[in-house]
């Protein structure tokens, strides 16, 4: 049995948090292991201010991280799993998935009483996200969206000291910094924003060759959300997909039925895609759900968003 577990994340106050939150359980199951956190800083960190698509994209948080843990400088990392790609470095491996916290995105505004319906016409809308931008232009092709980037704090207080009059976050994310009861929010339905593969998920990851740690990781696994995300990412993984281009998944899991819905759309969301199905195998589902959507256009769409970008 292992003594002592170096455990890699990001330095934001969200990385930090919700890292611990997954520590907790480990720690519950094993109690006499002594769990250190090391703070990495990734290239999404440290170009802040960028564009994720212009600094790499999906990779841009796990890089430095998988880095460390190729070193044998960390033993595990903790990642929001919509930041890991698809195709893992081949000596690392996603070892658990914790339960999924809400996968919905929300509307966040400066003052109480206001809904999407009800912004005015040409309301700024803060998002750097390609799938949030699309999906709210789809519906609101009026709103004005303009990219914010940074931290959760940081874009709250970019809400507040500029002319923004909403931003779109993660719920889950809001969720595990316990500051709900401080924000103005909507929570966007499904049928109007389907979130990023795998939103609201905890993945751990660490290196192939570590046994122990591997089985001590099965110990806390959810099984239903590991189904869910092993859809998103097959799906994601067969639309050879990123963050640079609008796409979105998310998949339910009830007895042995897996049931995946998934968007794709152009940059302004003019032309969006959508499908829902069911079927028995996690990754099959996802393989099925993008030969529907790649049968009725998609791959035109992201080409189309990549000569854009």
């Amino acid at each position: 049995m292992k003594t002592k577990i170096r455990v890699g994340t990001r330095g934001s106050r969200l990385a930090v948090t919700q890292t611990k939150q997954a520590l907790a359980v480990l720690q519950q199951a094993f109690p006499e292991v002594t769990l250190e956190i090391i703070e990495i800083t990734t290239k999404g960190d440290r170009l802040a201010n960028h564009s994720l698509q212009a600094i790499g994209g999906q990779g841009a948080f796990v890089k430095e991280i998988e880095e460390q843990l190729t070193q044998e400088k960390i033993d595990l990392a903790v990642h929001s799993l919509k930041d890991v790609p698809t195709i893992l470095p081949e000596n690392l491996t996603l070892a658990c998935v914790l339960k999924r916290q809400n996968p919905a995105d929300c509307l966040v505004f400066p003052q109480a009483g206001q809904t999407l319906a009800t912004l005015p016409q040409g309301a700024i809308v803060g998002t750097s996200s390609l799938r949030r931008k699309a999906q709210l232009l789809k519906i609101r092709p009026d709103l004005q969206i303009k990219d914010i980037r940074g931290n959760i704090d940081t874009r709250i207080k970019k809400m507040h000291d500029e002319d923004f009059d909403a931003i779109v976050l993660a719920v889950a994310g809001i969720a595990r910094l316990s500051i709900e009861k401080d924000l103005f929010i909507e929570e966007l339905p499904l049928e109007i924003c389907i979130p990023a593969v795998s939103q609201g998920a905890l993945g751990m990851e660490c290196r192939k060759n570590d046994a122990e740690l591997l089985a001590m990781l099965k110990t806390i696994e959810d099984s239903a959300t590991l189904a869910a995300v092993q859809a998103e990412r097959a799906f994601l993984a067969k639309m050879d997909g990123s963050c640079t281009f609008p796409i979105g998944c998310y998949a339910t899991v009830a007895g042995d039925e897996v049931t995946i819905q998934g968007m794709i759309a152009n940059s302004d969301g003019s032309v969006l895609l959508k499908e829902t199905l069911t079927a028995t195998d996690s990754i099959s589902a996802g393989e099925k759900l993008a030969a529907e959507l790649l049968a009725q256009g998609a791959g035109e769409l992201i080409a189309a968003c990549r000569s854009q970008n």
